[in-house]
């Protein structure tokens, strides 16, 4: 939903997932490849308003997934894709890739102004169990190649469900050495409709009518209960963005909407 609100900002482009996995092979070609990167966009975003991102029939999308009942397939594919708004010189060009950018957190953060949104963690937990990829499996892609110790520290972690919790703690606890205004909560961005983004644009936004999805009806409610439960027995990392109080909510609303 973020990249699709920015590219809708003015002088904005905001590229889901751009990269290719070769990119991320080892610390230093993963560095220099961003760098290289973002130069390489920006040029052909100026001649021809090309760049690549994951879009659903070339377009930037809200949801990386179906919207069916059980396992949720990927819609999205990465592609060249063309960005229609006008660009100035200056434009500010956005580029977002949730688990490798956050295994090289400290290294991108002296070169680059870093933005996390994050999101109740008992939505993203449900959400992880909805769909196939890394996480949902107990991994983190491409940790095994730019942060080993961490990987053996996942998989350390006795079974899937503490292996998902572990993972769900460091997301969080990585976003903690940030400044507070560049840690985005989800449910704020949608109270907000859109608005709090102002403070990536740094310029106004033009304003939307947003609706949250936290209590997703595609979620399954007993695996909702065991990760509720978890969440409000073991404080983590989160605790400093989602309080206790805000978990038990969410859990409870899902539990009203499922009667």
């Amino acid at each position: 939903m973020a990249c699709r609100l920015l590219c809708e900002c003015t002088n904005t482009v905001a590229l889901n997932e751009p990269l290719s996995p070769d990119f991320f092979e080892d610390l230093p070609s993963a560095l220099s490849g961003i760098h290289r990167a973002f130069q390489e966009f920006r040029q052909s975003l100026m001649k021809s308003g090309m760049a690549p991102a994951r879009t659903r029939d070339g377009q930037i999308t809200d949801n990386a997934y179906s919207q069916q009942e059980g396992q949720r397939e990927r819609v999205v594919q990465r592609t060249m894709t063309r960005f229609d708004q006008p660009l100035q010189l200056d434009f500010l060009l956005i580029m977002k890739h949730c688990a490798e950018f956050t295994l090289i957190l400290p290294e991108l953060r002296s070169s680059y102004e870093i933005f996390a949104i994050i999101r109740n963690p008992l939505a993203i937990w449900s959400s992880w169990a909805s769909v196939d990829v890394p996480v949902s499996r107990g991994r983190v892609a491409k940790s095994g190649k730019l942060l080993p110790a961490f990987a053996r520290q996942i998989d350390s972690q006795p079974t899937l469900f503490d292996k998902q919790l572990f993972i769900l703690d460091w997301y969080f606890s990585q976003y903690q050495d940030l400044p507070p205004d560049r840690v985005i909560r989800y449910e704020d961005l949608i109270q907000s409709n859109g608005t709090i983004l102002e403070r990536i644009t740094a310029g106004s936004t033009p304003g939307w009518s947003l609706e949250g999805r936290n209590q997703s009806k595609l979620y399954d409610q007993a695996f909702i209960e065991r990760a509720g439960e978890a969440l409000l027995r073991r404080p983590g990392a989160w605790s400093s963005y989602y309080p206790e109080e805000e978990i038990h909510s969410l859990l409870q609303q899902i539990r009203d909407d499922a009667q």
